[in-house]
């Protein structure tokens, strides 16, 4: 799997909603602050998308772009030049990026934020170039796409055909001016039919403004060239060949008592895992106002999702997950002692290996008697391939069930490293591990806990393996 970043900054169109929170936050720093907390703690070189809702949804709609070259989402619905220009510093240049192509201003001719004129909304984005040649990161700027109409904005004045052209060619004479890489995203996806024209061609996009999946590999194969040339002179970065997460999300209920779904997949997709581990995750039920939780984190960190309920919880179901990379070949589900409430052990196949994701009892009993029902699973399986196991053992290091468990496991994260609470984390209850008597194809290299203290109670834990 491939690692490389630099860092991309793209804002486009979406309806802006204003909140309470957000007249505090205006610029929506919270949105991707574990993430980008995270994002400094990796070496260089690093790829960033900043942009809105064509960012959030690029990464939804086609995440393999994104993973495998290791590129990084920032997008926010509904943001203007200005977001950006007040989000750069802190996501881009503190978190050490090394380059940043910029995209944005849909939304600022669309006055999400108001009338502005388009010196203004270019001011805006040269002001981010030169931030980002100020502090030796390379910007990469790219043309808006294409739109005849707002679907959201009926006021006649606006006129997305007329202006984005000549937004694009601001842009373009300034990047050629200022020595700057310049993508032109417009033309190849415009329509120049005398009904539609300046707007996108009906194949690319899916509502006249947000590209279609095709839309996208449009839009990629007319960046990669430009951008492939930059990270071309970017140092190497030794990548592994397995990454493997564990996170108790809490159903996204942050530290600060918001419940916020796009900022843990945010943190998930950021880390680009393989497979992610995933406890406390409510399924339909009244508290998460009947919305399945992993599948919508899934959505927003462009991974599949499998559920495995533990207990009837509120008229849905509440337990475990997986979000992976790859479709499983297999699941199996298998039920848990739990005295205060019902446990689950999740059984998930891939090509290579297995991954086994749980949240034991907060008794000790019971945990004892589930590492004999888990042993008695593990005996069960291919053990020609790898067998991994991780999530909330609700034990710490030094308790007989950890004990227990290294007889038969080995431990590939550190288990001297706190990981909650989140904000002040004091102990160690979550775990990755590897079924001693299964068939090593991958031999431990890295492992992280990772600096994220705000969207869960739990900090997340990552290793990384290579191919022996």
């Amino acid at each position: 799997m491939k690692f490389k970043s630099v860092i991309l900054s793209i804002i486009l169109p979406a309806l802006l909603v204003t909140t309470r929170a957000q007249a505090q936050d205006w610029q929506n720093r919270a949105f991707y602050e574990d993430a980008t907390a995270i994002l400094s703690q990796k070496d260089g070189p690093k790829v960033i998308f900043l942009g809105d809702s064509i960012t959030q949804l690029w990464i939804e709609t086609h995440p393999d772009f994104f993973f495998d070259n290791g590129f990084i989402s920032r997008g926010i619905s509904g943001q203007t030049s200005a977001h950006a220009l007040l989000r750069f510093r802190e996501e881009i240049v503190a978190t050490g990026g090394d380059v940043a192509v910029i995209l944005i201003g849909t939304n600022d001719i669309a006055r999400n934020a108001g009338p502005i004129s388009l010196e203004n909304i270019a001011g805006h984005i040269f002001s981010i170039c030169e931030i980002a040649k100020a502090n030796k990161v390379t910007p990469v700027l790219c043309s808006l796409i294409p739109a005849k109409t707002f679907y959201w904005q009926k006021d006649k004045e606006v006129r997305p055909d007329r202006d984005i052209p000549t937004l694009n060619a601001m842009l373009e004479k300034y990047a050629k001016n200022h020595g700057i890489e310049f993508v032109d995203l417009f033309t190849p996806l415009a329509d120049t039919g005398e009904e539609n024209f300046n707007g996108t061609l009906p194949p690319y996009t899916k509502d006249g403004v947000h590209p279609s999946p095709e839309g996208y590999r449009v839009m990629e194969q007319a960046l990669m060239p430009r951008l492939s040339k930059v990270i071309a002179g970017l140092p190497e970065r030794k990548e592994c060949s397995l990454r493997l997460m564990s996170y108790n999300i809490r159903n996204a209920k942050g530290m600060d008592g918001a419940t916020n779904y796009r900022r843990v997949a945010s943190v998930i997709a950021d880390t680009a895992p393989d497979a992610v581990a995933v406890q406390e995750v409510d399924s339909c039920t009244l508290r998460s106002k009947g919305i399945n939780v992993i599948r919508q984190i899934a959505k927003g960190a462009g991974f599949h999702w499998t559920f495995a309920p533990a207990i009837d919880y509120e008229g849905g179901k509440y337990g475990i997950g997986l979000l992976s990379r790859k479709e499983p070949l297999s699941v199996k589900t298998v039920p848990l002692p739990g005295r205060e409430e019902k446990r689950a052990l999740l059984i998930a196949e891939f090509d290579s290996y297995y991954y086994c994701c749980t949240h034991l009892s907060l008794t000790g009993e019971d945990r004892i008697s589930s590492l004999d029902i888990i042993l008695k699973e593990m005996e069960k399986l291919d053990t020609g391939k790898d067998i991994f196991i991780a999530g909330d053992f609700n034990a710490e290091p030094s308790s007989d069930f950890i004990a227990g468990m290294a007889g038969h496991f080995e431990f590939l994260t550190d288990t001297g490293v706190f990981t909650f609470p989140a904000d002040k984390p004091d102990r160690t209850i979550d775990y990755i591990a590897r079924y001693k008597a299964a068939g090593h194809a991958y031999h431990p290299e890295n492992s992280t806990v990772l600096e994220a203290a705000v969207a869960s109670d739990h900090r997340p834990i990552v290793c990384e393996l290579g191919e022996k």
